[in-house]
């Protein structure tokens, strides 16, 4: 996904947050961490949250019973055309792996899910953090052991985080 900022006409890779073209192009904007997690950890870290849910519409709830489960599953389904807009394919994993892509600095590495099974102390772009599963949430998380802040991260898949971030590391030490 590209933003356009319609006060400089530059466009924005929206997870680098590096300007593409534009009177910007080159520039990076600030990248904020943010934490995935469920409802159920949001209310564990704060319980005075209010939680507001919506009723689903007749197609979504359609599509949240049936067609995701179908369509999306284990072995995921990308909509028509949407292939046509993705680059070559780092084949390093399968595209679909689900995992925690974290970002320091200049310094990318993806970890995926299944080997998050116990945290693991790891070092990253010179940034000591625990990388696993939340405590509250189960939802995997990079938190810093050095006191700094949290890094930016993502819980994605793998073949969005390896677009992003070409050549990026892999953790691939088995648990």
């Amino acid at each position: 996904m590209i933003l356009i900022d319609d006060e400089t006409r530059t466009y924005w890779d929206h997870i680098s947050g590096e300007a593409l073209h534009g009177d910007l192009a080159g520039t990076r904007l600030r990248r904020f961490p943010i934490r995935h997690t469920t409802t159920k950890g949001a209310l564990a870290r704060y319980p005075a949250l209010e939680v507001i849910l919506s009723e689903p519409g007749i197609l979504g709830t359609i599509y949240g019973r049936f067609l995701s489960r179908r369509m999306v599953g284990t072995r995921g389904f990308f909509p028509p055309g949407f292939r046509g807009t993705m680059g070559s394919l780092d084949e390093r994993l399968p595209e679909r792996t689900q995992g925690l892509g974290v970002i320091v600095d200049e310094s990318a590495c993806f970890y995926p899910s299944e080997r998050l099974i116990r945290p693991i102390a790891v070092e990253l772009g010179g940034r000591r953090l625990r990388v696993g599963l939340g405590l509250d949430d189960e939802v995997p998380t990079a938190e810093p052991i050095d006191g700094k802040e949290r890094p930016f991260q993502l819980y994605t898949r793998w073949y969005g985080f390896s677009f992003t971030f070409p050549g990026c590391e892999i953790f691939d030490r088995r648990l």
